[in-house]
């Protein structure tokens, strides 16, 4: 099993693409065409979120913030921590979708 929170954006990204129909090897560097940026970009993560119904909680230490992204269905419950918050809500999203 892929451990998301130790992959790269890069990574995380390019499984996303795969998921929701995108061709990702078109993108750059690949095609010259810049990709989406689920991870960092809410344009491209927000319908993602929205969709799924992730939720996004902060919490506040100290020194940092960490962000709790999570999904409850009928089918289970999935859960991914993150200093950025889109971060952990794609995180999130790849494990209900290959963790199910």
């Amino acid at each position: 099993m892929i451990k998301w929170s130790e992959e790269n954006d890069s990574e995380v990204n390019h499984s996303i693409a795969l998921l929701t129909g995108e061709e990702p090897d078109k993108w750059y560097p690949y095609g010259g065409v810049k990709g989406k940026d689920y991870c960092n970009n809410p344009s491209d993560a927000w319908p993602i979120i929205c969709a799924n119904n992730i939720s996004l909680n902060a919490t506040e230490m100290p020194d940092n913030t960490c962000w709790s992204a999570q999904i409850i269905r009928g089918q289970g419950q999935w859960h991914a921590d993150s200093h950025r918050p889109l971060r952990a809500a794609m995180v999130c999203f790849l494990l209900s979708k290959t963790c199910a």
